[in-house]
């Protein structure tokens, strides 16, 4: 545990130095593209097509839209159709906004009371998405630090689902020092 903490401390004290490009003199990111570029060197993504498959295989269980609520109102990944049938049966979507989910991910009441689902392991395959991919990416990152192992981010977010030509925002991504 005591190794875990050095990391961390580590990768902090990296960020706040300033490695990379995306940060400015200071040692800060010098915008929110910076820092979700620097952040996606850091997490797995996960095509579109790619969580089809997972879906249609049936080998994903939880994908958590990360949006908020009345964003995820208006639409969400493996929604019902007017019968009330969901198209990738064995997923469940539920919707976490991004300033909860670290606070939410590992209750047992919130899973219980508010999802109705199965809390995940820190082990299982998790998949975020937001609108175009960057609170999932930051969302990915956290759970990470919080010792999540299989968590993905969904690349394009929702705007690549509904629209698999939409094009891909442009993140700052580092090409500095850090390694």
């Amino acid at each position: 545990m005591k190794t875990l903490q050095i990391i961390i401390a580590l990768v902090v004290l990296a960020l706040l130095t300033g490695c990379g490009q995306g940060f400015s003199e200071g040692g800060y990111f010098a915008n929110v593209k910076a820092l979700v570029g620097e952040v996606k060197t850091d997490i797995e993504e996960i095509s579109r097509d790619d969580l089809m498959k997972i879906m249609e295989n049936e080998e994903l269980r939880v994908l958590i839209d990360v949006r908020e609520f009345s964003e995820f109102e208006e639409g969400f990944i493996n929604q019902p159709d007017e019968d009330d049938e969901y198209p990738y049966a064995e997923t469940f979507t539920v919707n976490i906004p991004r300033g909860l989910v670290e606070f939410k991910i590992d209750s047992q009441d919130y899973w219980d009371d508010e999802l109705w689902l199965e809390m995940p392991d820190k082990e299982e395959e998790i998949v975020l998405y937001c609108q175009t991919g960057g609170r999932s990416a930051l969302a990915a990152f956290a759970l990470k630090q919080l010792g999540y192992t299989n968590i993905k981010s969904l690349k394009g977010g929702y705007r690549k689902w509904l629209d698999p030509n939409a094009p891909e925002e442009e993140a700052v991504k580092s090409s500095g020092g850090c390694g």
